[in-house]
């Protein structure tokens, strides 16, 4: 048998192996796949995103309450609360000066 008989027979029990398996082996779940692990990723940023606005909002609530406790009205603008009831004023919240609510913006 010369050599060119060998190499081919080897592909060829290597290709019915490859092929074999091909077959047995299951796939990866999506979420263990780039695509799948990067949609969690972002699924994951978007809650934190979620959550800190959540926290900002009742935060700065809670310092527009206070404001209205101690003087008796709302506070004309969110910067009124700084720096006696807040360090600095978060982004991405609205507020509503006649009603004194505060919303992230949508």
């Amino acid at each position: 048998m010369g050599w060119k008989t060998v190499f081919v027979l080897a592909l060829l029990i290597v290709g019915a192996i490859g092929y074999y398996l091909w077959g047995v082996v299951e796939e990866a779940p999506k979420e263990a796949t780039l695509p799948g692990y990067t949609n969690a990723l972002k699924n994951d940023e978007l809650k934190a995103q979620a959550a800190a606005a959540t926290a900002n909002v009742q935060t700065v609530q809670e310092a527009v309450n206070k404001f209205r406790t101690m003087k008796n009205t709302n506070p004309a603008t969110l910067q009124e609360l700084v720096p006696e009831y807040l360090d600095h004023i978060p982004g991405g919240l609205q507020y509503d000066a006649s009603t004194g609510t505060v919303s992230p913006i949508q």
